[in-house]
């Protein structure tokens, strides 16, 4: 039997560090790494007559973790479960508690939004017991997205080949993605042509853009002169007007901006990409090593932030009178409104958690320069500022509009002066004024010089992973803790590509969209996926239940799912493309068929015959006039479904391939060979020695066949553009 008298079990061994240190030795403290239960991967694991009843499994992965939870629980007759505080988080703890159930025991939950010591101590004087109503959403979602996700897929696949897989949020992400893609496909640039005229009123000088054409106006393109004759022609009649133009209207005005709120997950992955260029995933990734706590030298682990996925801009009371206190005694208390600034969250919100926000206020990141990393203290910096800004006074701008008029034409100039600073303190990259004018009033103006400037209508932009987490939240689908996964799985899939910064649709992910779409219209659309979300809500607050949901969903589902087995067939044979050519081993047509691994020409004599070829290899060509070792054959460089590769010209005949060799020798101690491309396991290209396994030496890196300078290591390796070329030896750079 243990001496110590409790045990807690939290997700992460970082949050368990530091754990122990606010706890002390009366607690044993183990970490579950996450779930340890899903519903199996090798079978439904709904039985949809019985309530929807799931079937769960450990994780294959997670067996010694259980087993060692197992271990260590038998010692205990209280077991405190400190999961994230979320309906994930919820379902965790509930998996725990089934697992290690027995006689005498009794759970407890513990919620915390920080990892610090008041918030867990706090939460130890007042343990609850486990949400049953938040388990109960979280299985809604987890087995709609399984019945969605088994049903749809296993369809999927047998028109498109096995690996192919369709999925509730992830699919309706890649429809926006398509539909976005389609848009600037098919958009037409309009032409428009601005003009710019620079104007004096005795020492001062300013530019103003055309505005209005004979009390026509000119703000929008399509208003604007729309060819260059047409500027042309303006122009000439801004040149005969000579010096007969004034100023008409000199009208300034103030305007009060707000603060805007604190983050919530979505608004803090948006910018975080636009001033930090973090891509949501690493965005997620630092804030979750500032939730579970920092080391600060020898004394305790913190947690500098509340949890990092949430939809709600809630502040508590306490942080509030906390951060006011501490800008008071910074700014003044004339800088700070006469009441605590508060914001609404939007609707279909959880409010389950606080915003993000620091969880002490007097902890600035000043204080923190020598212990986070750059990374962790810039977004810890935006983090904090965002938060402080919330309870300083409004800023002011003064808005100046000048209108000049002349010849029937009329041009508008714009300026803006910060005349109040107020939140904007604490972050000057908060306000971005536009260009200040000087001091004007009506009256005559003379015309110094102009220019015109073609320009084109755009379409909408492209969606970057934060963009596209902004539009999710913003429609409806996906939650805080499922926008990083969703991305993932769209690119792990080959669905999109990112380019850039920005994500494209793939040729796969085109057709297999296009093809859900047309064959379940119901589900994969917006609407579908944001009733879902309300349904879940209602399933979390108690007022529908978990079967009545379920049952409610799957109902578009089986409809849909009915017609497409239907039609299984035609939908196989649209896919199909005809290429005129015949099968080299038995005479059959050859096709283009998708399978697992892209498009690829199979024998339509298919099961009898197996002859198949990627399409890729339509490209081949030969390399450098390398002949085959085995039947005297050119080579030629291909494309297969494990990157690029050398294969005899003679094929089907002749079977040889060989890797594409980079023409560097091998500088293996007492190797002849040569350094090789090669594709590891999980897909990332490597550069080894061609006498695997005789000699084992590889580098990441692309190799070049130059001696270092510096140590006399044969060859070089050429990393990224801004890195440069290195030794692999001595590990320095190198100057070429």
């Amino acid at each position: 039997m243990s001496k110590k008298k409790n045990l807690v079990i939290i997700e992460s061994p970082a949050k368990a560090r530091s754990l122990r240190g606010y706890l002390g030795d009366s607690y044993e403290i183990v970490a579950s790494y996450g779930h340890v239960r899903d519903l199996p991967r090798n079978y439904l694991g709904v039985d949809e007559t019985d309530g929807f009843k799931p079937t769960y499994s450990i994780l294959p992965e997670k067996r010694k973790t259980v087993t060692q939870l197992k271990k260590t629980a038998r010692g205990y007759s209280r077991i405190f479960l400190a999961a994230d505080p979320d309906r994930e988080g919820e379902a965790i703890c509930w998996h725990l508690s089934q697992i290690l159930e027995r006689k005498g025991v009794v759970f407890s939950r513990l919620r915390f939004n920080a990892i610090t010591k008041d918030t867990v101590l706090k939460s130890l004087k007042k343990p609850s017991s486990i949400d049953m109503q938040l388990v109960d959403a979280q299985q809604a979602r987890r087995v709609m997205d399984r019945l969605v996700g088994y049903k749809i897929s296993s369809w999927l696949q047998r028109i498109m080949g096995k690996g192919k897989s369709a999925g509730r949020v992830q699919s309706v992400a890649l429809r926006m993605i398509q539909e976005r893609e389609d848009i600037i496909d098919s958009f037409e640039p309009v032409e428009y042509w601005l003009i710019h005229a620079d104007f004096t009123q005795g020492d001062s000088s300013f530019t103003a853009s055309l505005s209005r054409i004979d009390e026509k106006s000119s703000g929008k393109p399509g208003k604007h002169p729309s060819c260059e004759d047409e500027a042309e022609r303006i122009i000439e009649r801004m040149k005969e007007t000579g010096i007969n133009w004034e100023i008409l209207k000199v009208i300034s005005r103030e305007k009060s901006i707000s603060p805007p709120p604190p983050f919530i997950t979505s608004t803090l992955q948006q910018t975080a990409s636009n001033k930090l260029s973090f891509s949501p995933s690493r965005t997620m990734s630092i804030a979750q090593q500032l939730y579970e706590g920092i080391s600060f030298g020898s004394s305790e682990r913190r947690g500098l932030i509340t949890y990092m996925r949430t939809d709600s801009v809630r502040m508590s009371p306490e942080s509030l009178k906390s951060c006011r206190e501490y800008l008071a005694e910074k700014y003044g208390s004339n800088a700070l409104p006469a009441k605590a600034r508060r914001y609404r969250s939007s609707k279909g919100s959880q409010d389950a958690h606080e915003a993000i926000r620091p969880v002490d206020i007097r902890i600035t990141p000043e204080k923190l320069v020598s212990v986070l990393t750059p990374s962790q203290l810039s977004l810890y910096r935006l983090i904090f500022n965002r938060f402080a800004a919330t309870q300083l006074n409004d800023a002011k701008i003064s808005n100046t509009t000048v209108t000049v008029s002349g010849a029937g034409l009329e041009f508008s100039a714009i300026g803006e002066i910060l005349v109040k600073r107020g939140f904007s303190m604490i972050d000057p990259a908060f306000i971005k004024t536009k260009n200040q004018l000087p001091e004007l009033k009506k009256g005559k103006v003379l015309l110094e010089s102009f220019d015109k400037e073609q320009k084109f209508t755009s379409p909408p932009p492209r969606f970057s992973e934060a963009r596209l987490v902004a539009e999710m939240k913003k429609v409806g689908i996906g939650r805080p803790s499922t926008y990083v996964s969703t991305i993932k799985t769209l690119r792990k899939r080959e669905y999109v590509e990112k380019d850039g910064k920005v994500l494209r649709p793939t040729e796969l992910g085109t057709t297999t969209i296009r093809l859900l779409v047309r064959m379940f219209p119901h589900i994969f659309k917006v609407d579908f996926t944001a009733r879902m979300e309300e349904l879940l809500d209602s399933v979390a607050k108690g007022t529908e239940t978990y079967p009545g949901a379920l049952k409610q969903l799957s109902l578009p589902l089986e409809s849909s799912l009915q017609m497409a087995m239907k039609n299984t067939e035609s939908f196989r044979n649209d896919l199909q493309e005809e290429t005129g050519e015949t099968c080299p081993e038995c005479g059959a047509p050859i096709v283009i068929r998708w399978g697992r691994y892209g498009k690829f020409r199979a024998c339509t004599s298919f099961p009898k015959c197996r002859y198949s070829q990627p399409v890729e290899e339509d490209s081949s060509s030969e390399y450098e006039g390398r002949k085959c070792p085995e039947c005297g054959g050119s080579l030629l460089l291909k494309t297969g479904r494990y990157g690029k590769y050398l294969s005899c010209s003679n094929h089907p005949k002749c079977k040889h391939t060989e890797p594409v060799p980079t023409g560097v020798p091998c500088p293996g101690e007492g190797c002849s060979g040569e350094l090789v491309e090669k594709m590891s396991r999980k897909g990332r290209l490597f550069y080894a020695c061609n006498r695997y396994p005789e000699c084992e030496y590889a580098v990441w890196n692309r190799p070049l066949d130059k001696t270092c300078p510096r140590c006399g290591f044969p060859i070089l390796v050429e990393k990224n553009k801004k890195k440069g070329i290195w030794c692999p030896s001595c590990r320095k750079k190198v100057v070429t």
